[in-house]
Order: structure tokens, then sequence, then C-alpha cells
């Protein structure tokens, strides 16, 4: 069902590639700096630039954007990056933490998300894609990809497996995580995977739904701008890479609170009694090990909730994501809209369970709720329902190194 393409990418020449690449989720500005400083070849250049000389004309976003474009076209003139000659998809392989993740690495057109033939589960945010699209607008980067997955399909497998039987274009690590690249330009490889694709009964949006968002509207202002256009321009399309469901790892966003008064432990408690099944329990056991718990820590003690009378068999209201906030962050603390209020505060991920407890006795917040992954058998269910879930329902793993693949838009 999705159109992909093979296109023609910006990569890192191989002997830079360590230098060039960016692990975008432990970037932060204060990092960024000190890498600006220590490697001019960082695609950091291309993401968070210096600006040298702040008496230009111009807003400091619109000064951003120029340096940005100026040090693509450097890093290019530079042979920093170079333009593949030849249009290609690719092979991608992550391996991070015991696990490996491969999939497709393409292009996918704006109007199968548009159509909805790329499914969505999660609401887009305008002022998040505004930023998105002037730097699309500005920079023709398109950099960071779309995350999509699929059911099981044992023939894109097998394709992918003897492609990688081959020697990898790009071969590094990047941190405690090793990243590879296969170039597939064989015509008839290509044939094959396009229409493996063109087949495809579902597919779904993981992990990118504001920067899908933010090529399709850029994409349709494009359109209108141009008298001569055929539908294969780059600005139809946008990076993804594709990964079979049955490979990709979802973990929670875990929920912190810090109150604006103080906090009367006992009520908390007695409401939760009450309400549901309320066990004591060691501070190491606090991530819950099956759907329809969560674990809270408050007050130095840690506490496991059971829900089971509250289940409605409705598969969005009985996410746990739906179930916290319907049951105990509402009715307890008064969280109406969990997107907006400051109180409440999401940390996803595989966390450090002992370091995040110590911000609690710390005083940084005043108690947790550990929640369990949401399925992605869940999520797709929901998605073909054109529901939406609640806001950090889900957090994807892998994450994608900014500058490795980089799609340019025309």
């Amino acid at each position: 069902m999705p159109k992909i393409k093979p296109f023609r990418a910006v990569l890192p020449i191989p002997l830079l590639v360590n230098e060039v690449v960016v692990d975008l989720e432990n970037l932060t500005i204060e990092n960024a700096k000190l890498i600006r400083n220590s490697n001019k070849n960082s695609f950091v250049h291309l993401l968070i630039p210096k600006l040298e000389n702040y008496y230009l004309q111009g807003s400091k976003q619109e000064l951003t954007f120029k340096k940005i474009a100026e040090n693509f076209e450097d890093f290019i003139g530079k042979e920093i990056l170079i333009r593949d000659k030849i249009p290609s998809i690719y092979v991608y392989r992550q391996e991070k933490n015991g696990h490996s993740y491969i999939g497709i690495w393409t292009v996918s057109s704006i109007d199968d998300y548009l159509n909805n033939k790329i499914k969505k589960h999660e609401l887009t945010r305008p002022e998040r894609e505004k930023g998105l699209i002037e730097y699309l607008q500005q920079t023709g980067i398109d950099a960071n990809p779309v995350l999509i997955t699929y059911p099981g399909n044992t023939a894109i497998d097998q394709l992918i497996l003897d492609i990688t039987f081959n020697h990898p274009a790009s071969d590094f690590h990047l941190n405690d995580e090793r990243h590879q690249v296969w170039k597939v330009v064989d015509e008839n490889q290509l044939d094959i995977l396009v229409a493996h694709f063109v087949v495809m009964k579902s597919s779904y949006i993981a992990d990118g739904h504001h920067r899908a968002a933010a090529a399709s509207t850029f994409g349709i202002e494009r359109r209108k701008l141009n008298l001569k256009h055929h539908g294969e321009e780059e600005y139809n399309f946008f990076s993804s890479v594709y990964i079979n469901s049955n490979q990709l790892a979802i973990l929670p966003f875990h929920r912190f609170l810090k109150l604006s008064e103080e906090i009367n432990i006992e009520s908390v408690l007695h409401f939760l009694r009450l309400e549901f099944d309320l066990t004591e329990i060691q501070k190491e056991d606090l991530i819950p090990e099956i759907a329809h718990q969560f674990g809270l820590y408050i007050a130095g003690k840690s506490y496991m909730i059971s829900i089971h009378k509250q289940l409605n068999n409705n598969v969005l209201n009985d996410l746990d994501v739906s179930l916290l906030q319907d049951y105990i962050l509402e009715p307890l603390f008064n969280i109406i809209n969990p997107r907006e209020d400051k109180r409440l505060h999401f940390i996803g991920g595989k966390i450090d369970l002992a370091a995040h407890v110590k911000m609690i006795d710390d005083g940084i917040f005043d108690l947790a709720f550990f929640l369990f992954p949401t399925s992605i058998s869940d999520l797709m269910k929901i998605a073909d329902i054109g529901e939406s879930m609640p806001p950090k329902s889900t957090w994807f793993e892998p994450k994608f190194p900014a500058g490795l693949i980089i799609h340019e838009i025309d």
C-alpha cells in the first residue's frame, strides 16, 4: 500500500561518518556547543549552528536557518557530505543493548500520509509542526526519518537478509550503538522491494507524527508554487524507515508529578486502597511486569496498584495510560489536560530506576507512577479505527542518528 521509491541521498563520506553523525536523543544545547567547538565536521552545525555575526538583519530564527543552509553547502563543497550519484534504497541495522533492529530506509509519499494509507495513532501540535516546516522550507534538509512499522512480512524479511549478505557501505559505532548501512542499487532488487510495499496491507507510523505532518504540509505548499508539478519531486516524499513490528521495542513514558501544593500522603493512599488493589512492594520492583498495573513511589515507599474492575473491553479506554489518567490523575490530582499541565512530567524509554527514585527522595518530584509498555497490537487496533492515543503513550526504539542518510528536498 505505501508508495516508496529510491532517492539520491546525501551521505557522509565513510572516512568521516563517525565525526558527522549525531545522537539526537542525548543532544542538549550545552552538548551541541561543546561538539561545535571541538568537531568542525559534526552534523550539529546543521542543527544548532554558531551565529558569528549578530548584526545581520533578520530574526534569530531566520539567521539560524540561513547559517544551516550555508553550512550544508559548505559540507558538500568540502566533501564532508556527498550527493549520491545513483538513486538508492538503503537497508539499515542498529544494534543496541543486545537488540538488533533492521529495516528499509527510503522515502514515503506524503499522499499516503494524507490519505491515511500510512496510519496514525497520535495527534500533532501545530506549534511543533510550524518549526519543522520552517526548517524544511529554509534548508531543504530532511534528515530525521519517520519510523514506520508493518505486520510481519516474510518476503521483505528474506530480501533484507539477502542484501545484508553483502558488505555494508557503512559500519561504525556511535556511543554504545553499532550502525550499518547497505545500499540497494540493483534495479531488480529495487523493483521487487517497491512491489512488496505496494501490496502491503497496512503500515503505521510508530514515531515521527510531527515530522510526517510537517513534510506533508510543506509538500502541499510546494505543489501550489510549481506549475510543472508531476508528483515525483522530492517535496512529495519524506524520509522514513520501515521496520517489521516484531522487531520494534516499545517502552513506556512514566508519569512524574511535582505538585503546586503540599501533598496529603494518607489521603492519596486511602483513595487508592478504596478504588484498587494496593500492595506495598520493594523499590526495585516498581516497574510493572504486566499490563493494568502501576508502580507508585511516594514518601519513600513503593506500591503496586492493580486495576481490574475499571476495564471496559474498549481498546482505547483500556490502555494503561488512559486508565491512569481517567481513574487516578484526574480524580486525585485534577489533571484534566495531561498535555498542558505543568505539574505532570513524562520520562520515557529505558530509565535508571534508582536514579529516578532518588529524584523523588531529593524533592525534585513529589511522586511517580511507573507504567508497563503499550503493546504494538493495541497501537495498530487504535490506528485501524482512526482513533488517537493519549499523549506520551509510547516510546519507540530504535532512534536514528542525524546526518547518516539525508533526504534533500528540491
